[in-house]
């Protein structure tokens, strides 16, 4: 049940993150500049369904979105305003999905868990530990990051 629980308020959070809160211009954000990344695995397959953050190193507004069939992204800030404000940036990126095993029962007390699958290489969803770094100013950015595949874990 903690599972589902954390499961459930991580969804909530992320579709918060993707979709925004509203739609007014926060006061003080600055002129944006658009911003398409595109996410590969080190084999060269894009990377669906992914949600990418950037972070910034200083300031406030960070931007995300979440990759395409093709594994491009076109983030946005606070997932509402289309583009990143001019700066350096952490980006993460996270791509997961819960197993639930067949014999999963959340009503009964000793229910075997469901599992949470991780398609790409952990340090890759952490700004403190991600090597992926991008710097924007006030012309059009088009990257193209490259990521590593978890390891299925055996049962």
């Amino acid at each position: 049940m903690k599972l589902f629980s954390f499961c459930f308020l991580t969804s909530i959070f992320c579709l918060t993150l993707m979709f925004g809160c509203g739609s007014r211009r926060p006061p003080g954000l600055p002129k944006l500049t658009d911003c398409e990344l595109t996410v590969q695995f080190d084999d060269g397959l894009p990377v669906e369904d992914a949600i990418v953050m950037l972070y910034p190193v200083e300031g406030k507004w960070y931007s995300n979105g979440k990759t395409d069939s093709a594994g491009i992204v076109k983030v946005a800030v606070n997932g509402s305003f289309p583009g990143v404000a001019p700066g350096e940036y952490k980006v993460t990126i996270k791509k997961q999905e819960i197993i639930f095993p067949p014999d999963y029962d959340p009503e009964k007390e000793n229910s075997v868990e469901a599992v949470i699958n991780n398609h790409i290489v952990e340090e890759f969803g952490l700004p403190n530990k991600t090597p992926l770094q991008i710097t924007v100013g006030t012309s059009p950015v088009k990257e193209i990051l490259i990521i590593k595949k978890s390891e299925r874990k055996k049962k």
